[in-house]
């Protein structure tokens, strides 16, 4: 892997910070692996964050892999791609999904975007910074590993959400990511999602079990920002090419990804009703 010097993100956030809309975030999902279900969580959360009152935007920055606009149900004309070789401007290529989320496809298969160098994707970083129509979040879909396009993107965003599972390699290798990118930004705030746990207490000791090893040997607290438990449901929903959240949003799976959107925004979790509160909450509408 090309050596990624910290200061070659500086430019970047120096350009964040005094961007007029300074409550704008750049936030890389990311995980050491695939197979995790991080392209599912990323797009469940965007929805989440939207009926929050945010306003969205989701990159598929998975390059090679990317299938956000699958998972959205929506075929983009446009991509990554037509903007990388200068046949689109970046408006042209945002397209807008469920609750009003806007989202850039990835295009599959792009070659360019796969070779994409730093000066490259710093200008497509600052052209989402300078919006016509900001957005309070841009969440950027990230592909699995540690490619190097990978840790220049995660290193320059506001913050990093890590998706792994309770499995040992998914484990290992979310491990790897994180120690990769502490390696370059020492300072990078990270949190963690445990993702497709069996039960909420397997979630929770691998997590906890986790952030032991994380802050024993990288001297460094990652929090836990929540756990989706496993849901077969998450598959019938990617083939049916609409997120869980909109299929089923009182469903369980919905009530995760809730939390963790209210965790990422700080806000409270509202109190759970009793059964009967909650039935007098639907006799009145």
């Amino acid at each position: 892997m090309t050596v990624y010097k910290p200061d070659q993100a500086q430019s970047l956030r120096d350009m964040i910070d005094n961007t007029p809309s300074r409550s704008m975030k750049l936030i890389t999902v990311a995980s050491g692996k695939g197979g995790v279900g991080k392209s599912s969580v990323a797009v469940n959360l965007a929805i989440a964050l939207s009926q929050l009152g945010m306003r969205i935007l989701i990159v598929d920055a998975d390059f090679g892999l990317a299938n956000v606009d699958v998972m959205l149900g929506v075929s983009p004309e446009h991509n990554l791609g037509n903007l990388i070789r200068g046949e689109k401007t970046l408006s042209q290529i945002i397209q807008e999904s469920h609750n009003g989320i806007r989202f850039i496809s990835g295009g599959s298969g792009v070659y360019e975007l796969l070779r994409m160098d730093e000066n490259q994707i710093q200008t497509i970083l600052q052209s989402l910074m300078t919006l016509r129509d900001p957005a309070d979040i841009i969440l950027f879909d990230m592909g699995a590993g540690i490619h190097d396009n990978i840790v220049r993107m995660v290193v320059e965003s506001s913050e990093t959400i890590v998706i792994t599972t309770p499995e040992p390699t998914a484990i290992l290798d979310a491990y790897a990511l994180i120690k990769t990118v502490l390696q370059i930004a020492p300072e990078h705030p990270m949190r963690l999602v445990m993702n497709k746990s069996d039960t909420l207490r397997e979630a929770e000791t691998v997590a906890e079990g986790f952030r032991r090893i994380v802050k024993q040997n990288l001297k460094v607290d990652i929090p836990l920002l929540g756990c989706v438990l496993y849901d077969a449901e998450m598959s019938y929903s990617i083939k049916r090419q609409t997120p869980l959240i909109i299929m089923q949003p009182n469903g369980p799976t919905a009530r995760d990804i809730m939390v963790i959107a209210r965790n990422l925004l700080d806000l409270p979790t509202p109190p759970k009703m009793n059964r009967l509160a909650s039935l007098f909450a639907k006799l009145l509408g």
